[in-house]
């Protein structure tokens, strides 16, 4: 019999010590599906999400759902939240759906800190690594900033502790932990917000990465093992004299990975383009710009532009398994597969 010509994506996989039945993953891209009045998951997500697994997802990680709510989310009220224990029995309605097709389901964990993409949060000294005053921010998609004292730094990432516990209590197979973009993790990581001095500052890898790989260590204490903990991270950002680099990106995602991630979901980020890198086929309107962010693939007009980061991670020897997405398709995913990315 001839060999199927997506072999590779239609293969099983694991991320820590869940099975997918293949490698299709259905990111935690935003649906606004949920219930505004009361955060509750209702028929109008169920259906959403069914209809995506009945496609043939592998894994299902669902959209970013604040710790913390309003101050953690940049979509209120039609973002997910995951900040009260009321929300529970809700959410493992969507959690039994994804099962009774034997599709193991993640939820992605979010706090948006100084993010504000829609403006819709009338908001000011919002959660930071840093104060940052407007003439300090890096666009005009994010609100004025306070720095969190160690008091605060301990209280959110209890927010995340407790967020993955009532995932886990809901069914959740794993949760995705967001510092990529403009988030409130990645103001620790990003010394384009970071400008501490103590041990979370901006002075080290280490330092700058300590926030999140404290709450990875907290969730794998917590919960038992075989409960994922993924991490979505910024591989490299641009367009800013103090964007991290490649280089940089790739030893924070080590150092996430030491912590006890179970995955590492690559991400970039350009500041000053309204959608960053999630959307690279963007930059090529009207026609490609000059001295587009460095490192990725444009000959396939944004389609698979950031696999270069998976390639990066793989090279450097990160174990776990990594994720890209971003404009990919079927074609491009196998052949990336093929070429052991």
């Amino acid at each position: 019999m001839a060999e199927h010509r997506f072999a590779k994506l239609l293969e099983p996989g694991y991320i820590g010590q869940v099975k997918t039945k293949n490698r299709l993953v259905k990111t935690a891209q935003g649906s606004s599906v949920i219930q505004p009045d009361t955060g509750f998951v209702g028929e109008r997500a169920l259906n959403y999400y069914e209809n995506l697994i009945k496609g043939g997802v592998g894994l299902l990680i669902v959209e970013s759902c604040g710790v913390e709510y309003p101050l953690g989310t940049h979509h209120p009220p039609v973002q997910f939240r995951l900040h009260d224990d009321v929300l529970i029995p809700s959410f493992s309605k969507l959690t039994a759906m994804a099962h009774k097709y034997d599709c193991p389901i993640f939820i992605q964990l979010i706090h948006s800190g100084p993010w504000n993409p829609t403006g819709l949060r009338n908001l000011n000294n919002a959660r930071c690594s840093s104060t940052l005053r407007k003439a300090d921010l890096p666009g005009p998609d994010f609100v004025e900033t306070r720095e969190m004292t160690l008091d605060e730094i301990k209280m959110v990432q209890e927010m995340f502790l407790k967020a993955a516990e009532r995932a886990y209590k809901s069914g959740f197979d794993g949760v995705e932990i967001n510092a990529a973009t403009c988030t409130l993790p990645n103001s620790f990581n990003s010394r384009v917000f970071n400008r501490r001095t103590d041990q979370y500052g901006a002075d080290s890898l280490e330092n700058r990465s300590r926030f999140v790989a404290e709450i990875i260590r907290s969730i794998r204490q917590k919960l038992p093992a075989q409960f994922a903990v993924n991490v979505i991270t910024n591989i490299a950002e641009y367009n800013h004299p103090a964007a991290t680099t490649m280089e940089e990106g790739i030893a924070i995602a080590k150092i996430f990975e030491a912590a006890g991630a179970s995955g590492i979901q690559v991400r970039g980020h350009y500041y000053g383009h309204r959608d960053g890198l999630m959307h690279p086929d963007r930059f090529f309107y009207p026609e490609l710009m000059e001295n587009p962010p460095k490192d990725l693939d444009w000959s396939n007009r944004g389609k698979g532009a950031i696999l270069p980061y998976a390639r990066a991670l793989k090279a450097a020897g990160v174990k776990v398994p990594i994720i890209s997405a971003v404009r990919l398709d079927a074609e491009i995913g196998e052949k990336a597969l093929q070429d052991g990315i």
